[in-house]
């Protein structure tokens, strides 16, 4: 599942996605076409395996693969979230698997 976190002016919110429309290709055309604005962050996770991912080089890489056409100054102002994978019990979170 796909996560979207947008700004407007100081808040930070999460934009309400449809589960169809939560694949990654949807979600780099809804961000190149306006659909999705300011986007700051793009997370992918996994509730069942109790893990997330920061994924917002990725897709807005994706969605505008011309520099020039980014609303940001740099590509490291796109996420102030870390690149690596935290899982569940280091972010104390506790996940139950079933088999």
């Amino acid at each position: 599942m796909f996560s979207v976190i947008c700004e407007i002016e100081t808040c930070l919110y999460t934009p309400e996605l449809e589960l169809a429309d939560m694949r990654k290709h949807k979600l780099v055309d809804d961000i190149r076409n306006g659909q999705l604005e300011r986007v700051r962050a793009v997370l992918e996770f996994n509730a069942v395996e109790g893990w997330c991912n920061d994924i917002t080089e990725d897709v807005m890489s994706e969605a505008f693969p011309d520099p020039q056409d980014l609303w940001s100054d740099t590509r490291e102002d796109w996420s102030d979230y870390r690149a690596e994978r935290i899982e569940n019990r280091r972010a104390g979170v506790s996940a139950r698997v079933a088999a």
